[in-house]
């Protein structure tokens, strides 16, 4: 990718370790441009004026300060096939410029743009419970089958399930990570991460292709996450869920905030349950987001045209039933209903068939009415 002389020195300031957007915005209003920086360093001493930084970062500077090290950045990005998109670029995010500490450089996989006119976050808990997962993933896939780009950051749980049914939708997601956009965390998401470019999708970082999953980087990251949406969702959250970072992020920045609620007693639910009390929109369904942002209207139930009931066997409704509850996976079906492994798999084919029930991932089994 071609970048202009003044993209160049800007992408090489903000991918140095320790130069984070704090200081990295320090730097620009004591020089005039990342080249007065680097043209700033050229003499043996350290000007008094790059103090500030500190030993450790002011290290990193001089260290880098070298041309063998200026091309290895660009080398570094077109071995990964990482685009760097600068806040000098027309490419750069609006809803990004107005946040605090609006990243200098995003780090891109994938082709497509970093703004859509509908985009909406979904989070929620690394731990989360089989009813959270399915309500990330059908919420993300109604959503996605409006039109609405889904963002989130690809961890465990609901992120996960945000992706997939998206992906499931047809839509385009954008998954926003705590390491470099090359660096698959965690490893298990390989396949989650492939598909998302495979689909349109984008890998987003501020950080540098193969910088590794640092703690401290995670909460950065999701004011990058709510930054670039109209709203955020928290499906499942306890008391002092992580996840709660993004929302208090939504809210500081001007964002609509969402809950999935659920039960009182349920650990999970007591962050989103909280939020709800507190004034944030209740969501049971796709609907209620879309039609909050007028992105779409949900369909009349029409009472002269009443939906035809599905016809079940005794046998068929003994797994049909407990799946309408929760999800559940082949082997607790066969200690439910008492029905051989051979059976449970005639009927739960014959079901699928006729799309009463539906197999979801992680080997799970729902229904579909």
């Amino acid at each position: 990718m071609d970048y202009t002389p003044m993209e160049q020195y800007w992408i090489w300031l903000s991918g140095i370790e320790g130069i984070g957007p704090k200081k990295f915005y320090q730097l620009l209003s004591v020089y005039e441009d990342a080249r007065a920086v680097w043209d700033a360093l050229g003499g043996r001493n350290t000007p008094e004026t790059l103090r500030f930084l500190g030993t450790r970062a002011l290290h990193e500077l001089r260290a880098a300060r070298n041309e063998a090290y200026f091309f290895r950045v660009f080398d570094r990005l077109e071995r990964a096939n990482v685009r760097a998109v600068t806040r000098l670029s027309d490419d750069y995010p609006a809803s990004l410029t107005g946040i605090y500490d609006p990243p200098p450089t995003l780090f891109v996989r994938g082709e497509g743009p970093l703004e859509d006119e509908r985009m909406f976050a979904i989070v929620g808990s690394r731990r989360c419970t089989r009813n959270g997962e399915r309500a990330a993933r059908e919420i993300a896939r109604g959503l996605a089958e409006h039109g609405v780009t889904v963002v989130s950051g690809m961890a465990r749980g609901i992120d996960t399930c945000a992706h997939e049914g998206c992906m499931a939708g047809e839509g385009r997601t954008i998954a926003v990570l705590g390491c470099g956009p090359d660096v698959v965390y965690p490893p298990e998401n390989d396949d989650v991460m492939r598909r998302i470019l495979d689909t349109g999708g984008l890998v987003v970082s501020e950080y540098m292709p193969g910088m590794p999953p640092v703690p401290g980087n995670f909460p950065a990251r999701n004011r990058i996450i709510s930054g670039l949406s109209r709203g955020v969702l928290l499906v499942e959250g306890a008391q002092k869920s992580g996840a709660m970072i993004t929302v208090n992020l939504a809210l500081e920045q001007g964002r609509d905030v969402f809950a999935v609620p659920g039960c009182i007693y349920s650990p999970m639910s007591a962050t989103p349950n909280r939020m709800i009390v507190d004034g944030a929109n209740p969501v049971i369904s796709q609907w209620e987001i879309l039609e909050y942002y007028r992105w779409g209207k949900r369909p009349e139930q029409r009472d002269d045209n009443p939906p035809k009931p599905v016809e079940l066997t005794e046998e068929e409704r003994k797994i049909v039933e407990p799946l309408r509850n929760e999800e559940l996976s082949f082997e607790e079906l066969v200690q439910l209903t008492g029905f051989s492994a051979q059976k449970i798999n005639s009927y739960l084919t014959m079901l699928e068939l006729r799309g009463i029930i539906v197999k979801v991932p992680g080997g799970m089994y729902r229904a579909y009415l």
